[in-house]
């Protein structure tokens, strides 16, 4: 696996776990109202996740 392949992994996971935060946010909207305190730590891990990704990519093909 490459680094430019593993940049593309953590970005992937990052933004998959966005969206199925919004997706479950949206599906729970009877329940709570807002993003709460759990789904902002979440939120920021898939971030950082996304910005690891992103420094990765432009190592390219160089073993991870």
């Amino acid at each position: 696996m490459t680094k430019r392949q593993l940049g593309i992994l953590f970005i992937t996971l990052g933004v998959t776990a966005v969206l199925a935060l919004f997706a479950l946010d949206f599906l729970r909207a009877g329940q709570h109202q807002g993003i709460g305190p759990a789904q902002r730590q979440a939120m920021a891990a898939a971030g950082l996740a996304v910005l690891v990704g992103l420094t990765l990519l432009p190592l390219g093909d160089r073993p991870a």
